[in-house]
């Protein structure tokens, strides 16, 4: 494990949805005994018009018309908002939440397409690239305002990743990082539910805002807990044992599903949507972009505040615009189609506010806390680790949130002697929490593992066992292509740097490397590389001395345990290491 104490800085990375942000740490103000001390955070996001309570800025990117980096973050946000008003939007370029593209790609490549809010595409690891860059940048910035000037072998860097990302979206990651110029070898990437569980072992009775009559840093080895991190994208659920001397290990792996904040975003565009015609709603956000985006800014704002027991109309401000694309839509005006859609009970005008029933405000969580719930209810009632869950620790941005505080309350604070805890500002314990793992990696001592694991190989062709499409004949042998050759099992509980030995021989005698392809599936026994539960984790490049022009037996290690899996290699008779890479597909 690398000697952490090399650096004179830990700097995590939170690369989320709705937002992003950093914390760092300077080695010198480090204590193992508490490693929460002295963790810092930039406190020059809250800019913008909104004001925002958030040690974070919006994951919003803005290129100029050569795809060069304008800004970041509220800034960007502004600037955009500005852009669309003055009409000149459509000669830049604006990403915005698009993080959840990592999730929602199946077979992630590098030449993987994302779109920006006006329909242009550029490379997503050119958006996610600059956009880290960004972060990086501002916070050198400050640093340098500060009198420290670091050079790159200073910085140990964490960048957070949803625990439910797949294999190809945390090597996508990693890739954008070096495209930011955050070099490998300076690089960990942490899983943000296990960031967030080691840093709530820490924190004292009043740091949570709710369940704080437990003490959580109190609890013994063996006590296991579930940790449900609600962020703006994801809903990431997995479940820890304490052992001893703090550490931990995961006990039922991370799932999940994008039942993050922007699903109640993406409900309340689908009422009012509903209410004027999606077609009109596309006018809208098309041609008056800027009121657009100032209506979202508002509901943020205000969706923060609705609880289960909310009785007051929740008031928001209409754009005059809407009203009047529907009017040139439709002839009709926005009143007029609550009305028509009878939901004129539920929405209701004062001047230029309209005021929703906190029904309706509630029902935009409900899709999001269904899933949430019955997600937790299935893992906590029908595996042997879930029936052992004492503490549900809340976390993620999402999880301030007052209604989905309340749900999980009221469904599973104090029933089967389970206790809720939130840590106040939840929103920040991943990201701090990252500076924690940064320091302390080796505090998760094992994980179970989401997938199988194998190798495309071609063996003998057998009939009536392989396909008759997949025969091939390599040199006068009938061989089936693509078949999945498993050599790790899903659901394998694994130790941090467990090793699995594999032998593969060489083809050409002549040559000094080959190549494998290496898939992972959620089936236990995928029969072939292109089953639907199958994807390609990417291509393993081998180099090997070959000075005698003979076929070789190649031994490689793939070792599980960490977030990412490892390889390494070498030539069997000679015992020589072979250089290995395994790259993302091109």
């Amino acid at each position: 494990m690398a000697d952490n104490s090399n650096y004179e800085l830990m700097v995590a990375i939170d690369f989320g949805t709705t937002y992003s942000g950093y914390a760092f740490q300077f080695t010198g103000e480090y204590d193992p005994e508490d490693p929460t001390k002295k963790i810092l955070s930039p406190q020059s996001w809250n800019d913008g018009p909104t004001k925002l309570t958030s040690m974070k800025t919006p994951t919003c990117l803005l290129l100029d018309r050569n795809q060069d980096i304008d800004s970041f973050g509220y800034i960007a946000e502004d600037k955009y908002a500005d852009l669309c008003m003055d009409g000149d939007n459509m000669n830049w370029y604006y990403f915005r939440r698009f993080k959840m593209k990592l999730h929602d790609t199946k077979g992630l490549k590098k030449t993987t397409l994302i779109a920006d809010e006006t329909g242009k595409q550029l490379p997503a690891l050119t958006v996610f690239g600059k956009s880290i860059r960004c972060l990086k940048d501002h916070l050198i910035e400050l640093l340098r305002k500060r009198n420290f000037d670091p050079t790159d072998d200073e910085i140990k860097w964490v960048l957070t990743v949803p625990a439910i990302w797949d294999d190809t979206a945390k090597g996508f990651m990693r890739e954008a990082a070096n495209m930011a110029g955050i070099l490998s070898k300076h690089l960990t990437i942490a899983l943000e539910p296990e960031a967030a569980s080691l840093f709530c072992q820490y924190l004292p009775v009043e740091k949570f805002s709710v369940g704080g009559q437990t003490k959580f840093s109190d609890a013994k080895p063996g006590t296991t807990y579930m940790i449900v991190d609600l962020g703006g994208g994801t809903a990431d659920i997995t479940v820890h044992e304490k052992v001893e001397n703090g550490k931990l290990k995961e006990v039922y792996q991370a799932s999940g599903g994008p039942w993050g904040g922007t699903s109640v975003d993406a409900a309340y565009i689908a009422l009012i949507s509903r209410i004027i015609g999606g077609p009109v709603f596309a006018k809208f956000m098309k041609e008056q972009t800027f009121d657009y985006l100032d209506m979202m800014r508002d509901f943020e704002s205000v969706k923060r505040n609705v609880s289960l027991s909310t009785t007051d109309d929740v008031k928001m401000k209409m754009p005059v615009s809407l009203s009047e694309t529907c009017s040139s839509a439709r002839n009709k005006d926005f009143k007029t189609l609550v009305k028509e859609a009878r939901e004129d009970k539920n929405i209701t005008f004062i001047g230029d506010k309209a005021k929703f029933k906190p029904v309706l405000m509630q029902n935009l969580f409900k899709k999001a806390t269904d899933k949430i719930v019955s997600h937790m209810k299935k893992i906590l009632d029908t595996t042997p680790a879930g029936k052992k869950v004492s503490l549900i620790l809340m976390v993620g941005g999402f999880s301030e949130s007052a209604y989905i505080q309340d749900v999980i309350k009221k469904e599973f604070h104090d029933k089967k002697g389970r206790k809720v805890l939130v840590p106040k500002d939840a929103g920040i314990s991943v990201v701090q929490g990252a500076v924690v793992y940064g320091r302390q990696p080796g505090n998760i001592t094992s994980r179970v593992l989401r997938y199988s694991y194998g190798v495309a190989v071609s063996p003998k062709f057998e009939e009536g066992k392989h396909n008759q499409s997949k025969m091939k004949t390599v040199a006068g042998v009938n061989r089936c292509g693509d078949v999945f050759s498993k050599f790790i099992n899903i659901g394998t509980a694994v130790e941090v740097g467990h090793q699995v030995k594999q032998s593969y021989k060489t083809i050409d005698p002549l040559a000094t490397s080959c190549a494998f392809r290496v898939f992972f599936s959620t089936d236990e026994d995928p029969m072939y590389t292109d089953d639907v539960s199958c994807q390609p984790l990417g291509q393993l490049d081998v180099d090997y001395p070959n000075p005698y022009k003979r076929i070789l037996d190649i031994e490689v290690d793939y070792i599980f345990g960490d977030t990412e899996l490892s390889i390494k290699a070498i030539e069997t008779d000679s015992k020589c290491t072979c250089q290995t890479k395994l790259r993302m597909l091109e």
